[in-house]
């Protein structure tokens, strides 16, 4: 039989790669004050000592890494093409729905890493909210960088967005129905911020 052992000479990037991608789901089960190092390493197929060559603080790097990571999986590919709006707003919808409705190890890195209460993490928080602030105005507004009343409009849509979505999966509600209601939302914010 086949092992199922990874390959032990990777380069740098692609053994840090698989180390982070094999911490996400042990972070999106256990969180981060209690996911272990042991269980990554596990999972990894590596001792806990590689773990340290590649995240010298240990369980801070990793979570930065892993958080990072649940970033760019939730905003890769948001839609800015030559589709109608609509269309856009309903493809980048059923992308972020798709992983909070499963929920996605992604998705709960990333909601686990919104409430944290870590300066590190925050500030990673930030850095991907804004990317999908400046997405949204792009898509809406033409331009990356909303005025400051569309911004904060923005952010309070996306705190409510989120927790739409944790709601609609906690409570079975059909997901046609919650995209609808999010794409109403959002233009409803939108066209109230830029008429103030």
């Amino acid at each position: 039989m086949p092992s199922t052992r990874s390959p032990r000479r990777l380069t740098r990037e692609a053994r840090r790669e698989q180390l982070v991608a094999a911490a996400l789901p042990v972070v999106a089960d256990q969180g981060f004050t209690e996911f272990s190092l042991e269980e990554v390493a596990a999972h990894a197929d590596v001792t806990r000592n590689l773990l340290y060559h590649y995240f010298p603080r240990g369980r801070p790097d990793v979570a930065v890494a892993v958080v990072e990571l649940a970033g760019r999986e939730l905003t890769d590919d948001w839609v800015f093409d030559e589709l109608p709006l609509p269309e856009r707003v309903a493809a980048n919808f059923a992308r972020m729905s798709a992983h909070a409705l499963a929920p996605s190890d992604a998705w709960r890195v990333y909601r686990r890493a919104r409430t944290a209460a870590e300066p590190e993490l925050d500030q990673i928080v930030a850095t991907f909210t804004e990317m999908v602030i400046s997405s949204i105005a792009l898509n809406h507004l033409g331009t990356p960088n909303p005025p400051a009343l569309v911004h904060l409009a923005l952010t309070g849509f996306l705190a409510f967005a989120e927790t739409t979505l944790d709601e609609a999966r906690t409570r079975n509600a059909p997901a046609p129905a919650v995209m609808q209601l999010l794409a109403d939302t959002l233009g409803a914010t939108i066209r109230a911020a830029t008429e103030a």
